[in-house]
């Protein structure tokens, strides 16, 4: 899968859980999914720090991100390396990708 469709699944994955989890639960998995609704890994969501580990299907960890409450979503690889990013608009619970 490229790069462009793992991210926006993670993205959406991401404002689903940032816009309907209760407070109490402070980490939380995410399964993740291709546009032919094949699984492709999981990330796991700490809403208290606001950290976020990626996993490939193999719970291999394959990166991590942050998202701040604002909405702003960065992405990384295992060596740091920038891999993608975006924002979250909770108003509408869409997703605007930042190209690079």
């Amino acid at each position: 899968m490229t790069r462009s469709l793992r991210l926006v699944a993670l993205l959406t994955a991401l404002a689903t859980t940032m816009l309907t989890t209760p407070a109490a639960h402070p980490q939380r998995r995410v399964d993740l999914f291709d546009k032919n609704s094949r699984g492709t890994g999981s990330a796991t969501i700490d809403e208290r720090t606001g950290r976020v580990d990626v996993f490939d299907t193999q719970s291999r960890r394959t990166g991590y991100g942050t998202i701040t409450p604002s909405g702003k979503v960065e992405t990384f690889d295992l060596r740091g390396n920038r891999t993608g990013g975006g924002a979250l608009t909770p108003s509408s619970g869409s997703i605007r990708e930042e190209r690079r």
